[in-house]
């Protein structure tokens, strides 16, 4: 099975969401989420979006397995800003200085 719709199928296990509660918020017919599952078509790829909102988790974790666009912290986001406000050399003594931890 696809990774992609097995990650969908966990989340809707996990969410108590059935086959049948899936397809008909996104308006599909009857039928199709059995097809997925037989691997006779991944339409599920065209409503990505949807079934992420949906399952309450992004895109990039229903199609790579990993969440990749995470919040940053306030600390983070106070680093990274002072971290652009650096020279390119500056940057470069950081960037060393990081490698050796």
């Amino acid at each position: 099975m696809d990774p992609t719709l097995e990650r969908i199928i966990e989340k809707m296990k996990e969410q108590h969401i059935l086959d049948k509660e899936l397809i008909e918020f996104l308006h599909l017919p009857r039928g199709t989420f059995s097809n997925w599952k037989r691997n006779l078509g991944k339409s599920y790829y065209e409503h990505i979006v949807e079934i992420a909102d949906k399952l309450n988790v992004s895109c990039d974790y229903l199609l790579r397995g990993r969440e990749t666009n995470r919040q940053l912290s306030s600390n983070e986001e106070i680093l990274l800003e002072k971290y652009r406000q650096l020279s390119p050399e500056m940057q470069n003594v950081i960037n060393t200085g990081i490698k050796l931890i």
